[in-house]
């Protein structure tokens, strides 16, 4: 089964994540930020990444960079649910640096779901 890890600093959202995702047989790994999200994927590849826009530490915008450079095969769907540059402004720039999916939250489990099967198609 696809691995997918969730790199979000939202405790409560990504156990939810973790916990909807891991019921469909997905192998489902976290990270609280960026920097802890690009060593935790040199231990244990994921096959898709579930990226927060906004972390205190390391930014989305920043881990995207770092994760093109680093993987730059890894599908990633970027998530924000707003914040001090906006919702539609940042996961219009995350599509600039090549991410295909976006969610705005809050989403419900069938977008999730929907995006991520949709971005383990092989493209």
């Amino acid at each position: 089964m696809p691995s997918i890890l969730i790199i979000d600093d939202d405790d409560s959202l990504r156990d939810a994540l973790h916990r909807t995702l891991h019921k469909e047989g997905y192998i489902v790994m976290e990270a609280s930020e960026g920097g802890r999200g690009l060593k935790q994927l040199e231990s244990s590849p994921a096959d898709l990444i579930l990226l927060d826009m906004f972390m205190p530490d390391k930014d989305g915008l920043e881990t995207i960079g770092e994760l093109r450079r680093a993987h730059p095969k890894i599908p990633i769907i970027a998530m924000s649910g707003g914040g001090s540059r906006g919702t539609v402004d940042v996961l219009h720039v995350a599509k600039k640096l090549g991410v295909r999916r976006t969610l705005a939250k809050p989403f419900t489990r069938e977008q999730l779901l929907d995006a991520v099967r949709e971005e383990l198609i092989p493209h």
